[in-house]
């Protein structure tokens, strides 16, 4: 019913299909991509004067780069975007899983090489910094976007013949939960992504989503395959945190809490009707062994309110592997605590 097109069906979407576009891989040569990476200062897109969908498309696109990576045995084609100064390239994860370098194509018709410095198979992000000095576009502020806002998508629909393709459309609603399943990673559920029309096609994977503002509220994901104008884009409140951080550290290591669940508000359990709903913990996992259980909703991390599942995965990025936090959640009825260290999150992938 839904195709597959992601590393030759090894990637399943339960609903929805993530769209790198994948190809036996022939022995391509990528030149200069083991060279090290010489630090440049990336100019910033001045979007002051943009007015219309022209400016944003014209005004954004230099920001904007079609991504070649190979782990090997597979090729896959998809999009990134330069989203902060010292050329860090922002895609998913899938587009470089497995991958440790990969092919700039940039607007100027110009190649460049990158290195993965960090991915994330959890959240389906990563990040790459380019050998060359890129042009970053400003990410929007958290929360700022809603339904009806006007958006348009920038990248690299089936093949790079096609890169630097833009669309418009509108964002249909946010807060959408999906669920996929990764034969490397294994499943990964996407909380509160953003659900917009704006058409987008295998090869738009970590591609960006631009306000008409020019700045950036989401990256390109996944889409519904029989069904029209239907895509989805991993928020800004998601990966706001890791573009700091990584900018900042040149990498770091994702934390690990070991719950799984949802927005409350699906559920409504308890006494509050924000928070996540806690379906399932990790055997042995930090939540184990705090005593979090199935059923319980959690509702705080150290201070700072999680009202929802997004809130709760933008927190964990703020912090290191074996810092303690402080876990306020709801059991039974009964308001609890826990202080908590944080492990390493299985099956993240280091590039140090």
């Amino acid at each position: 019913m839904f195709e597959v097109i992601m590393k030759i069906c090894k990637r399943v979407i339960y609903v929805l299909f993530l769209f790198a576009i994948s190809t036996i891989f022939c022995g391509c040569s990528f030149g200069g991509l083991n060279e090290k990476i010489r630090t440049q200062t990336s100019p910033a897109i001045d979007i002051s004067k943009i007015s219309n969908y022209q400016d944003v498309v014209e005004v954004c696109k230099p920001a904007v780069v079609g991504i070649v990576s190979t782990n090997g045995k597979y090729q896959s084609i998809g999009t990134g975007v330069c989203i902060k100064n010292g050329n860090y390239i922002l895609t998913n994860n899938h587009v470089v899983e497995n991958s440790d370098v990969a092919t700039l194509y940039l607007s100027n018709g110009k190649t460049t090489g990158g290195t993965v410095v960090w991915t994330d198979p959890s959240s389906d992000l990563a990040m790459i910094k380019s050998e060359k000095a890129i042009p970053y576009l400003p990410i929007a502020e958290s929360g700022t976007y809603k339904s009806g806002d006007e958006v348009i998508a920038i990248g690299t629909p089936l093949a790079l013949a096609f890169r630097h393709s833009a669309t418009k459309g509108i964002i249909s609603a946010i807060n959408r939960t999906i669920s996929v399943d990764n034969e490397d990673s294994g499943t990964t559920t996407l909380y509160n992504m953003i659900q917009h029309d704006a058409s987008i096609n295998p090869g738009n994977s970590g591609g960006p989503l631009i306000n008409m503002k020019g700045e950036v509220v989401g990256i390109n994901t996944v889409k519904v395959t029989d069904a029209e104008g239907m895509g989805f884009a991993i928020p800004v409140d998601t990966f706001k945190n890791v573009v700091e951080r990584v900018s900042a550290n040149g990498s770091f290591e994702p934390t690990y809490l070991g719950v799984f669940g949802f927005d409350n508000q699906l559920k409504n359990i308890g006494s509050v009707a924000t928070g996540v709903y806690v379906q399932d913990v990790a055997k042995n996992s930090p939540a184990d062994i705090a005593g979090i259980e199935k059923g319980d909703v959690i509702v705080m991390l150290n201070k700072a309110p999680i009202n929802l599942a997004k809130d709760l995965k933008s927190e964990l990025y703020s912090f290191d592997v074996g810092d303690y936090v402080q876990v306020g959640y709801i059991h039974n009825g009964v308001e609890k605590t826990a202080n908590i260290k944080l492990d390493s999150r299985p099956n993240a992938k280091i590039k140090k």
